[in-house]
């Protein structure tokens, strides 16, 4: 049985079907015939404000009555009547955009949802509105002590036909069909052989293969010859010894440094040396590598590093002068640089002011989606019938640069769509735009017979292989008049 939940305020006998929120009058809902159905029906006590109709009124209501009919004469037979055995009331809570909220809902199971009546009425329409509701309440004297009337359901028909249609086999692909293939993307297999496969390249591979990722089943291609490049030249040995020595003669030679040898040579050969003696460095070059005792060596002598023999590097000794130093003014301040980079921070949110303003990005007929502007708007209107959800590209910000998502990223865009006709059918994506619709009526209404802006939730979820590793999800959210 499908749970069908909707709001009505019911301070007077015809009821208005409203939101959740009983902020704005709504459709009321659609049933299929021939499926079970169970009206949650949820009232308010007012025709505006949240107030729950309050349940103690039913306090005496021993029994239920709901029937359904597009006429009001009683010559003629119900189109669908409820389960009256089975009729509640009860309050119920349910959390809605992290507010908890108190309802007072009746329940109404309607298992005979295809009888002759009904049928009879839809014909071979898809669909048809202007059915009414009426819920009756009686006493234990048999009294009618409620009632509420809820008009203009409709009721969507059943695709029936005499036996299963008979197949013809296609020589194309739809578009769909492609943007199927495209969105699952492909795995492979490499090889050495050709004939013994594995998922991980290896240095002895030869060959690759492919087929649809994620068909277990599916059949592979061809064999297919991997490109390599020609043979590099084969590499040369080359051994490295170092040897020590007291002086750049060699003197002292030893293959182990000491702190008495402070000149040091190496050789570098193609045949390795077992035991490596002076002769073999009979030729080099000894370099001195360590200093004479606190004298240095080269340009670092103590009598240019310490002239004054304190022990302290002169260098140094100027650093405690400038440490004592008066402050010097900002003007006499030289290599300054010309901007200053802000250090990483936190803000509370007490310090951030407008702190729910969502930017904004409008355009006519906009095929882009912006990291920083989660509000799109059309600034067209549509007067086609036909409302068509496609964005073929997403940027890090307006103007900036293109973006592609990476594993666990989740993205959210409101999508605002100003139509000036009844919307009859909804295109979702393309071969640009990895894109299904999830929950979109099949018919989007004016809202008073005015030009309306239809809200969609844009939901962008990583998929490896997809336009911009993007699998986008649309979702009808609301209308409003424009």
């Amino acid at each position: 049985m499908q749970n069908t939940t909707f709001y009505v305020a019911a301070n007077e006998t015809l009821g208005v079907v409203k939101d959740y929120a009983n902020a704005k009058t709504v459709t009321p809902p659609t049933l299929v015939r021939g499926v079970a159905a169970c009206l949650k029906m949820r009232l308010f006590a007012k025709n505006d404000g949240m107030d729950a109709y309050p349940i103690s009124a039913f306090a005496n209501i021993v029994s239920w009555q709901w029937a359904m009919d597009n006429d009001f004469n009683e010559s003629t037979a119900y189109k669908l009547v409820g389960d009256n055995g089975d009729i509640t009331a009860a309050s119920v809570t349910e959390i809605i955009d992290g507010e908890e909220i108190s309802y007072t809902e009746i329940s109404i199971p309607v298992s005979g949802m295809n009888t002759a009546e009904l049928a009879a009425w839809l014909g071979t329409e898809k669909s048809k509105s202007g059915l009414a509701g009426e819920l009756v309440g009686f006493d234990a004297n048999g009294n009618q002590i409620f009632i509420l009337q809820v008009e203009n359901f409709t009721v969507r028909n059943r695709i029936t036909s005499l036996g299963n249609p008979t197949p013809v086999a296609p020589d194309y692909l739809t578009a769909a069909q492609v943007r199927a293939l495209l969105a699952a993307g492909m795995e492979c297999e490499f090889s050495a052989d050709g004939s013994t496969w594995h998922f991980t390249q290896i240095v002895s591979d030869a060959f690759v293969r492919f087929r649809l990722r994620g068909e277990s089943s599916g059949v592979w291609s061809d064999a297919i010859a991997l490109v390599a490049g020609p043979k590099g030249d084969s590499g040369k040995d080359s051994f490295c010894y170092v040897a020590y020595a007291s002086d750049a003669t060699g003197t002292g030679f030893s293959p182990t440094p000491a702190s008495s040898l402070k000149y040091r040579a190496e050789i570098h050969v193609v045949t390795e040396i077992t035991n490596p003696t002076a002769e073999d460095f009979s030729d080099v070059v000894w370099v001195k590598y360590l200093g004479d005792d606190g004298q240095g060596v080269g340009d670092m002598t103590k009598a240019v590093y310490d002239s004054d023999a304190d022990g302290k590097v002169d260098s140094a000794e100027e650093a405690d002068h400038a440490a004592n130093a008066d402050a010097v003014p900002w003007t006499g301040v030289t290599g300054k640089p010309s901007t200053y980079a802000p250090a990483a921070h936190i803000h509370a949110m007490a310090e951030i002011s407008n702190p729910v303003y969502q930017k904004v990005y409008a355009a006519s007929n906009p095929k882009t989606l912006f990291l920083d502007s989660p509000i799109i708007k059309n600034t067209n209107t549509n007067s086609s019938g036909t409302l068509e959800l496609d964005f073929t590209a997403v940027m890090d910000k307006t103007g900036g640069s293109a973006y592609s998502a990476v594993d666990g990223v989740m993205l959210t865009w409101e999508y605002h769509a100003t139509c000036g006709a009844n919307v009859t059918a909804v295109t979702v994506g393309s071969v640009n735009c990895s894109m299904v619709g999830i929950n979109i009526p099949e018919t989007l209404e004016l809202v008073n017979n005015a030009a309306t802006v239809h809200v969609f939730a844009i939901r962008g979820v990583y998929k490896s292989g997809a336009v911009n590793n993007l699998r986008f999800q649309a979702n009808y959210a609301y209308s409003y008049e424009a």
